[in-house]
């Protein structure tokens, strides 16, 4: 794990120059390793212990204590990681126009923050739909609990928090602002959002030992995860910033398809 100092946009550090002899391909490796590294502590540390252990990878509801607080950590670490990245501040950036763009992740505060970049949503009808977004999520999770109240419905909830979380903290976080053009590091976040579910559901195909291709599962994955990060993106850019993507990826993944699928 590499936790440098150094947010590369188009090879530069905070706002000091680059190094004339630094390329883009250098540049573009510290990316993509960057996101690697985020990605294997939140993907791949549990498929590992499924692998080394007697332990079963099955439904994170259905995971044992202790293993579920080792599953839950290391989505969990994932975010904490992403979030150390984001908090060094970077150079700025332009859009493709050649403007700024106010819409980009500079920071941790902007990242996380509850406003999008002014889409269909705005004034009155863009507060109550984000209120919505994120009001209807803990509503039915409290209805889950009060349903079900059991260890399986509290592990599951808590495991999509902590995958959801790091999902976007990495992909609309610091794989975004890593690059100098906005839009493209949009792009590349929605790509890697795809390549990080697809990898996951591989590992743990392979790791299952249940003799399932793990060429179908990287496959099927990286549909899904393409689609997933998509609409997340469209509701970061159209309904209002973070919280309200991160509530609807957690509403419809783990409060909808994990407890019917």
């Amino acid at each position: 794990m590499m936790l440098d100092q150094n947010d590369d946009r188009g090879g530069q550090t905070g706002a000091a120059p680059a190094a004339p002899a630094l390329g883009e391909r250098l540049v573009s490796f510290k990316r993509f390793y960057r996101w690697l590294n985020l990605t294997l502590v939140q993907q791949g540390l549990w498929p590992l212990l499924v692998l080394l252990t007697s332990v079963q990878g099955g439904a994170p509801e259905a995971t044992p204590m202790p293993w579920f607080l080792a599953r839950l950590g290391a989505p969990a670490l994932a975010a904490v990681l992403a979030l150390v990245y984001l908090r060094q501040v970077p150079a700025g950036r332009v859009s493709a126009a050649g403007t700024a763009d106010q819409g980009a992740p500079e920071t941790v505060g902007e990242v996380l923050a509850p406003e999008g970049r002014g889409g269909f949503a705005d004034g009155m009808l863009g507060t109550q739909l984000r209120l919505l977004a994120m009001g209807l999520p803990a509503m039915l999770a409290v209805a889950r609990l009060i349903a079900t109240p059991s260890d399986a419905t509290v592990k599951l909830l808590f495991f999509g928090a902590a995958q959801v979380l790091a999902f976007h903290l990495i992909h609309f976080g610091v794989v975004a602002r890593s690059y100098p053009v906005a839009d493209q590091g949009r792009a590349a976040g929605v790509v890697l959002f795809g390549c990080s579910w697809a990898l996951y559901a591989a590992l743990l195909t392979g790791a299952g030992g249940g003799g399932g291709s793990m060429a179908l599962a990287f496959a099927g994955g990286l549909v899904l995860g393409w689609a997933v990060g998509a609409a997340c993106l469209a509701v970061r850019e159209g309904l209002g910033g973070f919280w309200a993507a991160v509530a609807l990826h957690w509403f419809g993944v783990y409060l909808v398809i994990g407890f019917t699928g």
